[in-house]
C-alpha cells in the first residue's frame, strides 16, 4: 500500500466550485415528487417502523447498488450479476441499481448476461481494443497524454497526473530476470484499462458539473421513492458518488443501515485532496444517515490503493469497520478490482446478510412489486412509463371497503404524477392511461419513481401487488392441514411422541421457545458439530450458548421447527398484538441436531457422512433405533459422468442407514427454473426437467418437491421445485409437500420479544420436513413399522392426494396422514 502523499493540492476555480455546489440545489419537480412520495412525515416514519423493520426479517429492506468506473452491461443485467454474486439469485424488488454510465463515451453497453460476472472487459482482449474503447487512440495510448487531453486547466491536469502517479499506472512495470510472465502482461494491461477508465470518470466527477449531477441523481432517484432502511453497496467510483450523496442527506428522512464500499478510491491522496477542498475539512465527515460503514479492499486492487479508510474519516468509532488483505476479491489476481469478485467474498455476504436478515433472500417472499416488472424498471430510464396493474386487497382496512381504497389509491397516483407533470385532471388521466373501472385492479402507466413510491405505501393504500400489465399472475399454521396432520392428531393423537428424528443442517437454535420451555418442553435432545476436523463434537443443554445457539445461519432452525415443537407468536412483520399458534407436524418428536453446513449454508460430503455415521453409531450402541428418521434439506450438483446416479459416496452412506432401519427424507432441490441465453443475448426463464440433484436421486430415500402451502390443487408444483426424471430414468421426486412461504422458528430470536420468534422461508428445504414430521407422527401411532423404511415409503406413496400434475413433477402427490393411519 502506497504512503499517503502531502504537498500542494491541485486546484481549479471552476472545478472546485462545481464540486462544492453539486447537489445543493434540488429541482422543484424532484422536491415536489419527494413530498408526494409520502402523505406525511409521521405516516412515512410509521411505515418504516412497522413494514420495514420487522425484527425477525431483518432491519434493512432494500439493497441499492451503485457501480464504478468504465463501461458496463445494461442496468438489468448488471443488477442481476451483482444479485447473484451477493445473494446467489436474482432478488427482484429487493434490490435496485444506481446506473450512471456515460453513454456518450460508451455508446454500446458491454456484452453480458445474468450468468456472467461484472469484471469489465476480459483480459484476453487486445490492449489496443481496450484502450481504444476507453477513448485512447492507438497512436496515443500513453495515459499522461489522455490526462492532458481531458483537462481544461493546468490544475485539472496536475490532479489527474498525480492520481496516475499514485497508482503507478504510467511507470515501467517491475520485471524479474528472464522473460516476462503471462500474469505480468495481464496486470499491465489491466492496470492501463482501469487507470484510463478511472481517469476519465474521476475527471467528470470533479470537473464536469452536468456529469456529476447525473452521477449523484442516479443514487438519489433510487432512494427518494422510499423502501428503507437501506443497504447501499458502492463499487469503485460509485463509493465517491455514494459518499457525496449520503453525507448531505437528512437522517430523519433517510435511514442507511449499512454502507458498503468495495474497491474504493477514497484512499487515493489526490481523491482525498479534492474531497477535503470541496468539503472544507481535514477529514471526511461520517454521513449522519449511515449507521455503519464497511470498507473492503484487496491489496492488489490499484484503485483501492489505501485499503483502510479509518484515518481518513472524522471520528469513525464503532460505526466503521474495514476488511483488507490478499485475495479479498475472489477474482484476484486475475482482476482484483472486479465488482462481482468483491460481492462474492463470504465476509461481505455475511455482513450484508446480518443487516437484511435471514428471510431477505428467500426464493418466494411476500412480493408486492412482481419480479418481471422490477426487471423492467431497471431496464428502462427513470422517465419511462410502464404499464402497471395494481391489485386491490380483498379486505381493505377502514370504512368504505374496496371502493374507498380504490378512491384513495387513484388520488395518490394523481398526486404522484402531477408532482412532475404540468397536466391536470382528465388530461393527466389520459397521459398515464389511468383506468379505475376494473373490479379488482387499477391500471396506469407509471414511472419507476411512481411505482416504487406506491410500493412503499402499499399497506396504507390497501392494495396487494403491482403487476406488469398483460403479464400472467402466477403459515406453517396453514400448511399442516394440507397433509392432514391436524386431523390425524385429533383422531389418532399422532404427535410424534417417543420418536427421534435427526436434522442434518446448519444446526438448531435449541434455546428457541418453540423447542424449549423450562419444566414443560425440551424438544432438542442433543446436537453434534460435524464441521470441524475429527469426530463430531457433542453438545448438550448444559453446554449453554454453544448448544442453544449452534445455528448461526437460520436454515436448520427453520427446518427443525417444521418437524417438531410448538409456540405462540405474532406473524412475521405484524404489530405483535395478535399471536398465532405455530405447531410442528409432529410436535412431541425428539430432535437430534447435526451441524453439517457452515454459517454461510455451505457444507461438504465429508461433514454429512460424519453425521450419517454418527446416527448409525448411536442406534448401534443403543441396541435399538433411538433415531428413527433423518431429514436432509440440502443437496448439490450431480455429475453423471463421475458417478452412477444415486451411488455417490454420500448416497451409499445414506443407503446403509436406510438398511439399518432409519427413514431418510431429502429435499428434491430448487433447480426447477433456469435462465437460458438466446442468440439475441436476452435471457429467458424455462422450467427444466432432470434437475434432481444429489443426494435426492437416491432410490432408498423419500425425495420431496414443493407445492403451494394453501391451494396446491390450484397453484400446483412450485416453479423452483426440481423436476425428474433422474439421470438414469427413475421417477423423482417421490412426493410433494408445502414449501412456499412457510413460517417457522427464527434462529436470531430474542426470548423477551415474541415478534422475533418466527420467520418466513421457501424452498424444497421447507417441504422435506413436512414429510419428516408426517412420518414421525405416523410411526408414533403405528410403531410396528419402526425399522422398516421400505414399508413406510410404500405406505406414504400409496396414500397420496393426486393434484393432477405430471408424475415427474409431483411424484405420487401430497402424502395424506389420515389415509395412512386409517389403512393400517
Amino acid at each position: 500500500m502506497a504512503a499517503k502523499k502531502g504537498g500542494k493540492r491541485p486546484s481549479s476555480s471552476r472545478g472546485v466550485a462545481a464540486a462544492a455546489k453539486t447537489t445543493k440545489k434540488v429541482g422543484k419537480a424532484a422536491a415536489k415528487a419527494r413530498k408526494a412520495a409520502s402523505p406525511t412525515a409521521n405516516q412515512s416514519n410509521a411505515l418504516q417502523r412497522s413494514d420495514f423493520m420487522a425484527a425477525a426479517q431483518g432491519e434493512a429492506k432494500t439493497v441499492i447498488y451503485i457501480h464504478g468506473i468504465g463501461n458496463k452491461p445494461t442496468s438489468e443485467v448488471l443488477r442481476c450479476q451483482w444479485d447473484k454474486a451477493l445473494f446467489g439469485r436474482g432478488m427482484g424488488e429487493r434490490t435496485r441499481l444506481a446506473y450512471w454510465v456515460n453513454r456518450d463515451r460508451y455508446p454500446t453497453p458491454e456484452p453480458g448476461s445474468c450468468g456472467d460476472r461484472d469484471e469489465g472487459p476480459t483480459i484476453n482482449q487486445a490492449e489496443q481494443r481496450i484502450l481504444s474503447a476507453l477513448g485512447v487512440a492507438p497512436s496515443r495510448r500513453d495515459l499522461d497524454e489522455l490526462a492532458d487531453a481531458l483537462a481544461s486547466t493546468p490544475a485539472e491536469s496536475a490532479m489527474l497526473h498525480t492520481m496516475l502517479d499514485e497508482m503507478g499506472a504510467t511507470g515501467t512495470p517491475q520485471r524479474g530476470p528472464g522473460k516476462r510472465g503471462l500474469l505480468d502482461k495481464v496486470n499491465e494491461i489491466l492496470l492501463k484499462m482501469i487507470s484510463a477508465a478511472l481517469l476519465q470518470d474521476v475527471h467528470d466527477f470533479f470537473f464536469d458539473k452536468k456529469r456529476r449531477e447525473a452521477m449523484e441523481r442516479s443514487l438519489l432517484d433510487r432512494m427518494e421513492s422510499g423502501g428503507g432502511p437501506f443497504v447501499v453497496v458502492a463499487h469503485s467510483q460509485g463509493s465517491m458518488i455514494a459518499y457525496e450523496v449520503l453525507r448531505k442527506l437528512d437522517p430523519a428522512k433517510y435511514d442507511v443501515a449499512l454502507f458498503v464500499t468495495i474497491g474504493s478510491p477514497l484512499g487515493l491522496p489526490s481523491i482525498r485532496s479534492m474531497f477535503k477542498r470541496s468539503i472544507g475539512k481535514k477529514k471526511l465527515p461520517f454521513p449522519a444517515c449511515v449507521r455503519h460503514w464497511y470498507n473492503v479492499a484487496d491489496r492488489q486492487d490499484p484503485v483501492a490503493l489505501d485499503g483502510n479508510l479509518t484515518d481518513d474519516i472524522d471520528n469513525p468509532g464503532q460505526r466503521f469497520s474495514n476488511l483488507q488483505g490478499a485475495d479479498i476479491n475472489t477474482d484476484s489476481p486475475r482482476n482484483p478490482h472486479s465488482g462481482s469478485g468483491y460481492l462474492s467474498n463470504l465476509h461481505v455476504r455475511a455482513k450484508v446478510r446480518e443487516v437484511v436478515g435471514v428471510g431477505f433472500d428467500q426464493p418466494v417472499s411476500n412480493t408486492v412489486l412482481i419480479k418481471d416488472l422490477s426487471d423492467q424498471l431497471e431496464a428502462n430510464g427513470a422517465q419511462h412509463r410502464h404499464e402497471v396493474l395494481i391489485e386491490l386487497d380483498k379486505l381493505p382496512a377502514g370504512e368504505g371497503g374496496r371502493e374507498a381504497a380504490r378512491t384513495a389509491l387513484v388520488a395518490r397516483i394523481r398526486t404522484l404524477v402531477s408532482a412532475t407533470s404540468e397536466l391536470r385532471n382528465e388530461a393527466l388521466d389520459d397521459e398515464i392511461c389511468l383506468e379505475d373501472g376494473l373490479q379488482r385492479f387499477v391500471s396506469a402507466k407509471l414511472t419507476r419513481f411512481e411505482i416504487e413510491s406506491l410500493r412503499n405505501d402499499y399497506q396504507t393504500l390497501s392494495f396487494k401487488r403491482l403487476w406488469r400489465d398483460a403479464g400472467k399472475r402466477a403459515l406453517l399454521n396453514q400448511s399442516r392441514s394440507v397433509i392432514q396432520a391436524d386431523a390425524a392428531q385429533t383422531a389418532y393423537r399422532a404427535l410424534g411422541q417417543k420418536i427421534g428424528w435427526a436434522v442434518l443442517d446448519t444446526g438448531i437454535a435449541a434455546g428457541h421457545p418453540h423447542f424449549y420451555e423450562k419444566g414443560k418442553r425440551d424438544v432438542v435432545v442433543a446436537q453434534w458439530d460435524c464441521t470441524m476436523r475429527g469426530k463430531p463434537k457433542k453438545l448438550l443443554r448444559a453446554d449453554g450458548v454453544a448448544f442453544s445457539k449452534l445455528d448461526r445461519n437460520g436454515h436448520g432452525t427453520h427446518v427443525a421447527g417444521v418437524i417438531a415443537g410448538q409456540c405462540s407468536a405474532p406473524l412475521p412483520g405484524a404489530d405483535g398484538k395478535e399471536k398465532v399458534d405455530f405447531t410442528g407436524i409432529a410436535p412431541l418428536a425428539q430432535l437430534y441436531g447435526f451441524k453439517v453446513l457452515d454459517d454461510d449454508g455451505n457444507g461438504r460430503d465429508s461433514w454429512i457422512i460424519k453425521a450419517v455415521q454418527q446416527v448409525a453409531d448411536i442406534n448401534d450402541h443403543a441396541g435399538e433405533l433411538v433415531i428413527h428418521g433423518m431429514n436432509l434439506s440440502l443437496g448439490g450438483y450431480f455429475d453423471a459422468e463421475s458417478y452412477g446416479c444415486g451411488f455417490t459416496p454420500l448416497c451409499n452412506e445414506l443407503r446403509r442407514l436406510w438398511r439399518q432401519g432409519v427413514v431418510v427424507v431429502l429435499a428434491a432441490g430448487n433447480e426447477g427454473l433456469a435462465w437460458l441465453v438466446q442468440n439475441d443475448g436476452e435471457s429467458y426463464p424455462a422450467n427444466m426437467d432432470m434437475t434432481i440433484g444429489d443426494p435426492a436421486n437416491l432410490e432408498d430415500a423419500i425425495a420431496v418437491g414443493s407445492v403451494h402451502k394453501g391451494n396446491p390443487h390450484s397453484y400446483g408444483v412450485s416453479y423452483f421445485s426440481s423436476r425428474g426424471p433422474t439421470a438414469d430414468g427413475r421417477h423423482k421426486p417421490d412426493v410433494v409437500a408445502p414449501g412456499e412461504k412457510i413460517i417457522s422458528a427464527h434462529y436470531d430470536f430474542k426470548a423477551s420479544d415474541p415478534k422475533t420468534w418466527m420467520v418466513e422461508m421457501s424452498g424444497t428445504s421447507m417441504a422435506a420436513p413436512h414429510v419428516s414430521g408426517l412420518i414421525a407422527g405416523f410411526l408414533s401411532v403405528r410403531r410396528e413399522f419402526i425399522g422398516f423404511p421400505d414399508r413406510v415409503k410404500q405406505i406414504v406413496l400409496s396414500h397420496c392426494t393426486d393434484i393432477g400434475r405430471d408424475p415427474y413433477m409431483q411424484g405420487k402427490g401430497i402424502p395424506n396422514m389420515i389415509q395412512m393411519l386409517a389403512s393400517t
